[in-house]
């Protein structure tokens, strides 16, 4: 009988070191090829330190006010690839990665949409970056810039959304609203410790984009060496913790933007009715449920357009969620013309073109909101 035991214990033990080498070897090829990723994609913008945590900016253009680019739920200056260039042809236009995203240091700690606020308010003071601000939210980005609005008001001159999450979002009628949130927090929470030992980088879990993908092959190669960073996962998960506070019955309505020059774009696909029932119909899904999805989606769209008197709603037809992607052209067009009201300058005042592929440290002083 001890002998048994001592054998099964000698097999246990063998099982749990070859476990803990394969661990410690994915780990240190997670390592060495985040170290590979970071030194083949440089930062194309600057590192602005806020209290010791180096948040990366991207600006091009000129002029003022400065059109500000707040990403969605774990992306980065990257997803803003197809139309930040064609924008700052007439003006400037910054956009940043928050903590743990694309090039911007880890932060451990979860934070509410008005830290985020207050961090990219200070980010942008320690860029030399003056207000005014035409701010621009897609997805998740819109709760985002909504709360700088309810902050730093007489520093807001205008405001986009594309796409925009709502608020209340997760509490609508949605029949599954509350276990997608749940699964999509625990998918994520499951690859944070996966990516730590290199195993969602080598099954390619991580895959940053749709394919075919509307980014560029350079882009998008970028854009998913980023994904694969350790980091990204833990952001993420940060960010989802604060996103299933909105199951909460009593989730506040967003608040009223008041007279605030408005500019509503919602992705047509997920809207239309007879769209989502076909692609519904093709993906072997509930048809009526995913119907039901896209009623919430118009209505919600419609109620933030609502948030100002001053407001435009525009549904980009054939496109989905990612607007600026799907349809570049038009999305530059609706901002450009937006833009047009705040009279933009396009000379050489307020320059701050940043060096493509050129990780420029600005260490200032400043608070970081953790």
């Amino acid at each position: 009988m001890t002998y048994i035991l001592s054998r099964r214990l000698r097999y246990l033990l063998f099982g749990v070191a070859i476990v803990s080498l394969a661990a410690l070897a994915g780990a240190i090829y997670q390592a060495e090829r985040t170290a590979a990723d970071f030194a083949a994609f440089p930062p194309p913008g600057r590192m602005i330190s806020l209290n010791g945590v180096n948040l990366h900016l991207y600006c091009l253009g000129s002029g003022t006010p400065t059109l500000v680019l707040e990403a969605g739920l774990g992306e980065n200056v990257l997803s803003w690839h197809p139309v930040q260039t064609k924008l700052a042809q007439t003006m400037r236009v910054c956009a940043y990665d928050r903590p743990g995203l694309g090039w911007s240091d880890p932060i451990d700690t979860a934070i509410q949409p008005e830290e985020v606020a207050k961090n990219l308010h200070a980010l942008l003071s320690n860029a030399g970056i003056s207000p005014p601000f035409i701010l621009v939210g897609h997805s998740r980005g819109g709760i985002y810039v909504r709360a700088f609005y309810h902050q730093f008001p007489e520093e807001t001159q205008g405001m986009v959304l594309v796409d925009s999450t709502h608020e209340q979002s997760p509490m609508h009628q949605y029949p599954y609203a509350a276990w997608d949130y749940r699964k999509q927090a625990m998918l994520i929470a499951i690859a944070e410790p996966l990516s730590r030992i290199g195993l969602v980088r080598l099954l390619g879990i991580a895959d940053a984009d749709r394919r075919p993908s509307p980014l560029p092959a350079a882009i998008l190669a970028a854009k998913t060496a980023l994904q694969n960073r350790t980091d990204t996962a833990h952001a993420v998960v940060n960010e989802i913790a604060v996103m299933r506070q909105g199951l909460d019955s009593d989730t506040p309505h967003p608040g009223s933007l008041g007279n605030l020059p408005l500019l509503v774009l919602t992705a047509g696909n997920l809207v239309d009715l007879d769209f989502v029932a076909r692609e519904a119909g093709r993906a072997g899904k509930d048809v009526e449920a995913e119907k039901a999805l896209a009623r919430i989606q118009q209505a919600e769209q419609d109620d933030l357009a609502r948030l100002s008197s001053h407001s435009r709603h525009i549904i980009v037809s054939n496109s989905g969620h990612f607007i600026m992607q799907d349809q570049a052209d038009e999305f530059v067009g609706a901002v450009s013309e937006f833009a047009k009201s705040f009279s933009l300058k396009s000379g050489g005042e307020g320059q701050t073109n940043d060096t493509a592929g050129l990780a420029q440290t600005a260490v200032q002083t400043g608070e970081f909101k953790p």
